[in-house]
C-alpha cells in the first residue's frame, strides 16, 4: 500500500497544480505553496491526488536500548537499603579513570576489599540505577523444576487427559501418575511435587476442564475494563445495524422500507470514521464501501453530496479492525485484503457482545437520534402501538443520507460522556503538537484501487472472448497483450455487474474491463441470477445471457406498471435506482467535473464522416 505522509516541505499533485506543503492550518486544512506561481492556497487532504517523489534526508531515529529488568519482587529491604548506599558512592566513579586513593576511599566508605570495589563497578548499570547492585541469590530459582523430564511429561499428560470432570482429584491423578511411571520404568515423583504440579497450572484452565467453560468464564474473565489506547486509529470496530425508521420512495413519497447502516467507530477517539448507507441487506460490499469510507478523506465524498460545509476530518489506516462473526466479516478476502494495509482483523469472542461495547453504544447513540424523526419504529412494543411509522414517514433515502450525515457533524462536535471533550476536540489534540502545529494521518494513494482490493472476488482464466464471469463476457483492448490461459483475480460490485475489474498473475495493476456486449443495461447479480432461474423453470434448453437481458427488459417494465401496488417492487426499483444514481458511490464519481451519461440508440443505423481527400 502506496501512503502518503502529509508532512511539510513534501510535494504533491492537487488537481493540476504542483504544490509543497508548508504546515496544517487546522485539522481540515493544510497550506501549501504552488511551485509554478509560488502563491500560497489553503487545501483539503482529499484534494491530494499523489505525492510528486522528492526524497528527503531525515535522519534515522535514534532508539534507546532496551532496558534492564528493574523489577524488586522478592528483595527485602535491607538488600535495597545496601544497593542504595553503594550506588551513592560508585556513581560518580563510572566512566572515568580511578586512582588508588578513589579506589581505597570507597572500600574504606563501604567496608569491603579494594578488588570487590572493582566488581562492583563492572556490576553498576547507570541505566538500571541501584537496582543492578542488588546481591543476586544463589541455589535453585523458585519454579525451577530438578525431577525427570520424562516424569514431568507424564504428570502434564494425566493432568491434561485425566483431570477432568466434576469428581476429579489430586489423589486420583497421584495414582494415575505413579501407576504410569512405573509402568514406563522411571522414578516416581513425590505426592507433594504432583500436587505442586496441579496447583501450578493456570486455575481457569483447571476450572474449565473440572466445570466447564461457562464456569470458568464466570470465575476468571476480566470484564468491564477498559481498553488501553493512546492515539486514533489503533483500534476501529465495524458493525451493521437495520435503521429504526421507515424511508418513503423519491418518485411517489410512499412508505418503502428500513435503511441499513454500516458504521465504524475510531474507539480512541469516539469518532465515527467511517460509514456506509444503503437499502442493500449488509454484505461484503457493503464492508468494503464502509472500511474505504474510513481510510479516505471525506471532502470528495461530502461534495458530491453538496455537503462540503461539513467539517469531517476523521480518515486514516487503522492498526487493528475489529468485527463480530457475522458471514460478511468472516471472508478470507476481507482478511487478505486488511493484510494489504498492514491492518490486523479481530473477531469478537462468541457469546461476548461486551468485547464490541464501542460499537454498540454508537449505534444506540444514533437509533435514540433516528426515533426522533417522522416514521421512526420506536423500540417497545408499547410505543409501537400509538405510532403508524408507515403514515408519518416523510424522509426519502438521499434526504436520511443528508440528515444522518449532519449529525455525524453534530455527534463529533459535543462533548461525549467518558472523553470528557467532544471528539474532534479529541482527536485534534492528538494530531496537534505543543508548539500548536497540526499534523494529519498519511493518506492513501490510489483510492479507487483501495475500495478494489477489498471488493468480493473469482479466479478466472482469460479467453478469447475475454473474461466470462457468471455467464457474462467482459471485454477490453488491454487484453490483447496478455495470452489466453491467463489466471488472474477477478474483483466485482454485486450490486453492478456492467464492470469488472482483473489483476493477472505476476502484475501489480488492475485493468478494468466492461461487458463484450455494450447494449446491456447495468444490473445486480441477485437480479441476473432470479431472471436466469426464472428462465430454467420454463426451458431445459442452455440459458443464454441475452434471453436473461430480455427477461430482465419485461420484468423492469412489469415494475414501472406495479410499482404503485406493492412495497416490495418499489423497494427493489429504489434500491436500484440509488446504487446507478448515487453520487457519493466511489465506482459512480468522477473527480472533478461532472461527467454526463450519454444513452446510444443502438437502433439508428450509423452515420458515417465525411473525409475530405
Amino acid at each position: 500500500m502506496r501512503s502518503i505522509d502529509l508532512k511539510p516541505g513534501i510535494w504533491v499533485m492537487a488537481g493540476a497544480r504542483r504544490l509543497e506543503l508548508l504546515s496544517s492550518k487546522s485539522a481540515s486544512l493544510l497550506m501549501a505553496r504552488d511551485i509554478a506561481t509560488g502563491e500560497v492556497i489553503s487545501i483539503r487532504a482529499g484534494e491530494i491526488d499523489f505525492e510528486i517523489d522528492r526524497r528527503m534526508a531525515e535522519p534515522e531515529p535514534d532508539y534507546k536500548a532496551s532496558r534492564k529488568n528493574t523489577s524488586l519482587d522478592g528483595v527485602n529491604q535491607s538488600e535495597i537499603d545496601l544497593a542504595v548506599r553503594r550506588y551513592d558512592v560508585l556513581s560518580p566513579l563510572i566512566d572515568k579513570k580511578l586512582t588508588k586513593q578513589e579506589v581505597q576511599t570507597a572500600a574504606e566508605r563501604l567496608g569491603v576489599s579494594k578488588s570487590q570495589i572493582y566488581r562492583l563497578i563492572a556490576q553498576l548499570d547507570p541505566e538500571s540505577g541501584f537496582v543492578s547492585l542488588i546481591p543476586q541469590k544463589r541455589g535453585r530459582l523458585k519454579g525451577e523444576h530438578i525431577i525427570a523430564a520424562s516424569a514431568e511429561d507424564v504428570i502434564s499428560e494425566i493432568i491434561r487427559t485425566k483431570y477432568r470432570g466434576k469428581g476429579a482429584t489430586i489423589q486420583s491423578v497421584i495414582l494415575e501418575v505413579r501407576e504410569r511411571c512405573s509402568e514406563l520404568a522411571i522414578p516416581v515423583p513425590s505426592d507433594s511435587t504432583i500436587s505442586n504440579r496441579i496447583k501450578s497450572h493456570d486455575p481457569k484452565i483447571l476450572v474449565q476442564q473440572t466445570e466447564g467453560a461457562e464456569a470458568a468464564s464466570q470465575l476468571y474473565d476480566v470484564r468491564g475494563g477498559k481498553i488501553l489506547l493512546s492515539a486514533p486509529l489503533q483500534l476501529v470496530q465495524i458493525d451493521h445495524a437495520l435503521v429504526d425508521c421507515i424511508i418513503v420512495d423519491s418518485d411517489k413519497r410512499l412508505p418503502l422500507c428500513r435503511p441499513w447502516a454500516t458504521l465504524a467507530i475510531d474507539v480512541f477517539t469516539r469518532s465515527m470514521v467511517g460509514m456506509h448507507l444503503s437499502l442493500a441487506y449488509p454484505s461484503s460490499m457493503s464492508v468494503a464501501l464502509c472500511i474505504s469510507n474510513g481510510l479516505l478523506p471525506k471532502d470528495w465524498w461530502l461534495n458530491r453530496y453538496g455537503l462540503e460545509m461539513i467539517e469531517y476530518p476523521f480518515y486514516g489506516v487503522p492498526k487493528r479492525i475489529h468485527v463480530d462473526n457475522a458471514k460478511e466479516f468472516r471472508s478470507q478476502n476481507l482478511q487478505n485484503s486488511c493484510r494489504l494495509y498492514n491492518t490486523s482483523l479481530t473477531y469478537r469472542p462468541r457469546g461476548k457482545p461486551y468485547n464490541g461495547a464501542h460499537i454498540e453504544r454508537l449505534i444506540g447513540t444514533f437509533m435514540r437520534k433516528v426515533h426522533m424523526l417522522p416514521g421512526a419504529t420506536m423500540s417497545s412494543v408499547e410505543d409501537r402501538k400509538n405510532y403508524d411509522s408507515e403514515k408519518h414517514a416523510a424522509l426519502t433515502f438521499p434526504e436520511f443520507r443528508e440528515w444522518f450525515i449532519r449529525e455525524a457533524e453534530i455527534y463529533h462536535k459535543k462533548e461525549h460522556s467518558e472523553l470528557g471533550c467532544s471528539p474532534l476536540f479529541k482527536w485534534e489534540k492528538h494530531y496537534t503538537d505543543s508548539h500548536g502545529v497540526v499534523s494529519h494521518p498519511p493518506i492513501v494513494e490510489d483510492r479507487l484501487r483501495l475500495l478494489i482490493d477489498f471488493m468480493p472476488f473469482k479466479r478466472r482464466v482469460i479467453g478469447r472472448r475475454g473474461i466470462r464471469l457468471n455467464n457474462l463476457d467482459y471485454y477490453s483492448a488491454a487484453l490483447k497483450r496478455l495470452n489466453i490461459r491467463t489466471r488472474c483475480k477477478v474483483r466485482f460490485d454485486p450490486e453492478s455487474m456492467s464492470k469488472i475489474w482483473i489483476l493477472p498473475d505476476g502484475e501489480i495493476n488492475y485493468i478494468e474491463l466492461g461487458y463484450a456486449d455494450v447494449r446491456l443495461p447495468d444490473i445486480s447479480l441477485a437480479e441476473f441470477r432470479h431472471a436466469r432461474k426464472q428462465l430454467s423453470f420454463e426451458s431445459s434448453r442452455r440459458v443464454t445471457p441475452e434471453q436473461v437481458f430480455a427477461l430482465i427488459k419485461r420484468n423492469e417494465a412489469l415494475v414501472q406498471s406495479s410499482i404503485k401496488q406493492t412495497k416490495l417492487a418499489r423497494k427493489h426499483h429504489e434500491r436500484n435506482k440509488m446504487r446507478r444514481t448515487d453520487r457519493g458511490h466511489p465506482l459512480n464519481g468522477i473527480k472533478g467535473d461532472d461527467k454526463k451519461m450519454v444513452s446510444v440508440d443502438y437502433s439508428r443505423k450509423p452515420r458515417p464522416f465525411i473525409v475530405e481527400e
